[in-house]
């Protein structure tokens, strides 16, 4: 009894600080970490958190050893047993001490059952360490139920803020298009958004509450003033209808999607073009129709709303990079780099750059550096490659690094797993050996988080034969700053952080700017904090059976 009585008064401490003890374990219930299971299984992967093996001799298991020797059944504390009335015809000798001691178990069977729960968990879950340039699986399907995330997809669109990551589009031939809507689209007409605070997704956008786009596969995306843009894009079959006009997307609570109305000179319907933003301008290059490829730079006034024609290329006439689609491009300011691409059947290099120049206007050409540590017994440079995703982040001391990951070469019999990075002011290639994709990956996307966290989602992953996936891969480009490691840290073993309210959080230390990240909202249920004054006992029952 002395053990029980001193667990209960370490336990109720403990517990008067933990203010959503209750919802945290009761979203983590047995079925949904193994419904998450299953449908991994299904899709042909386990993330490595679940294939971790249980360790044995846990503080749990240790002190249910001990309150065994006490005489106590500790399992049936710990699965929670309600028969009070067998309690009572037990001892009815004794009814005063029966009732101290009954209280006194029923407590410690509900606090033992939460720790139980709590250390089942832990079992599973390695400690958090920070490691850059390692790519780590992010694992919402263990806190989503099906439905509650994207399926899996190509030739879609992420960006990213510092809170949360967008998806846009995409394409998978096994869906069912939805026959009831007279322009039933084969394509996902829909915008996702995952919070990275709280490992989870919400669908924003769909065809049934939004006038959304028909031509969502191969377009391009960019963040503009907390706005999304989308530019360019294909329907299904893939040509036969494309798009040149830009989409602006509001997110928040009630987001909304607009078509851009403009003027001027627009370029060519086509998708697979690249885009960035220089000045208020959003420039546009490359694409195809389908049939033709061209490499030809566009620009829109996001003020003005209009259209100009900056470059036409003529690789015939003169030096000007060839047609090409599903490349990727990156900006520092005065240049704007393009990388790879290629057409159905040729891709290009990526050791001979070109860059548009935004001061003249006119395109120049780069020769790259290979990787020292691999010019030996390879070339050091990336092969060629089109249909790969590219992120940029800008280093403490200016320097502006481009990471490029997977792709396919032209003949449909090459595909890239590897991850290289680019420094765009020396020009110098290196290979990141510590990181690489599980499998050979194309037409997925990525995005930068914009702290120095690059994410990887969808695509085509071949192992034998195609299969599209839905997986969402984390890796640090650079070692950030020390407040972010820690709000990676918190983030990490805590996913339940949208049921705190915001005094809370601020409370207990956490800075504003990463309060600001959460996604808050109404807890699911009460915690003790919210209960008038009461007797104990009656508390714990009713914290138990909501457990339950």
């Amino acid at each position: 009894m002395k053990i029980l009585k001193l667990v209960i008064i370490f336990m109720l401490n403990l517990l008067n600080n933990l203010e959503t003890f209750v919802a945290t374990f009761a979203h983590r219930t047995y079925f949904r970490r193994n419904s998450s299971m299953e449908q991994d299984e299904q899709d042909g992967e386990v993330s490595q958190q679940q294939q971790i093996a249980l360790r044995p001799g846990t503080p749990v298991e240790i002190l249910i050893g001990e309150i065994e020797a006490e005489g106590f059944d500790a399992m049936d504390l710990i699965n929670g047993s309600d028969d009070e009335e067998s309690v009572n015809e037990e001892n009815e000798e004794d009814e005063d001490r029966d009732n101290t001691r009954s209280n006194t178990v029923e407590i410690a069977a509900w606090i033992l059952k939460q720790l139980h729960d709590c250390f089942e968990q832990c079992k599973t879950q390695p400690t958090y360490t920070f490691t850059p340039h390692r790519l780590l699986k992010c694992n919402y399907k263990a806190v989503c139920e099906f439905g509650e995330y994207p399926t899996a997809r190509s030739g879609h669109r992420i960006i990213a803020s510092e809170s949360t990551l967008y998806s846009l589009g995409g394409y998978n031939p096994s869906r069912v298009p939805n026959v009831l809507r007279r322009d039933g689209c084969m394509l996902f007409q829909e915008l996702w958004a995952y919070n990275f605070a709280t490992n989870r997704w919400k669908l924003l956008l769909h065809a049934d509450n939004s006038d959304m786009p028909r031509e969502l596969a191969s377009n391009a995306l960019v963040l503009y003033n907390n706005v999304l843009i989308s530019h360019g894009g294909t329907g299904y079959p893939f040509g036969e209808t494309c798009s040149n006009d830009c989409y602006v997307y509001t997110i928040g609570d009630n987001a909304q999607v607009m078509r851009l109305g403009v003027t001027g000179d627009l370029p060519t319907a086509q998708y697979g073009p690249g885009i960035v933003i220089h000045n208020d301008y959003l420039y546009t290059i490359g694409g195809t129709t389908g049939f033709d490829y061209t490499c030809d730079v566009y620009r829109l006034n996001l003020r003005t709303k209009v259209w100009e024609n900056v470059y036409i290329c003529r690789p015939d006439m003169r030096d000007d990079p060839e047609g090409r689609y599903r490349h990727e491009v990156v900006y520092d300011g005065s240049y704007i780099y393009v990388l790879g691409g290629g057409t159905s059947h040729t891709v290009y290099d990526l050791q001979r750059i070109p860059a548009f120049n935004l001061t003249t206007n006119r395109w120049e050409y780069f020769d790259t550096i290979p990787d020292r540590m691999f010019r030996t017994y390879e070339s050091g440079f990336p092969k060629p490659r089109k249909c790969l995703s590219c992120v940029q982040h800008t280093l403490p001391n200016g320097d502006i690094e481009a990471f490029i990951t997977g792709g396919l070469q032209g003949d449909f019999s090459t595909y890239f797993n590897d991850i290289w990075k680019l420094n765009l002011r020396t020009k110098e290639w290196c290979k990141i050996v510590t990181a690489y994709l599980p499998r050979p990956l194309y037409f997925h996307s990525a995005a930068h988080a914009g702290n120095g966290c690059m994410y990887i989602f969808g695509g085509i992953e071949y192992s034998e034969k195609e299969v599209r996936r839905n997986c969402l891969f984390k890796m640090w480009m650079t070692i950030p700053k020390l407040s972010e490691i820690c709000w990676d840290a918190i983030t990490y073993y805590n996913n339940n952080l949208h049921y705190y309210n915001r005094e809370k959080l601020l409370q207990i230390g956490i800075p504003e700017r990463f309060v600001n990240r959460v996604p808050l909202q109404k807890r699911p249920r009460k915690h003790i904090s919210d209960e008038s004054s009461q007797s104990l006992i009656v508390t714990v029952k009713r914290m138990r059976s909501q457990t339950e």
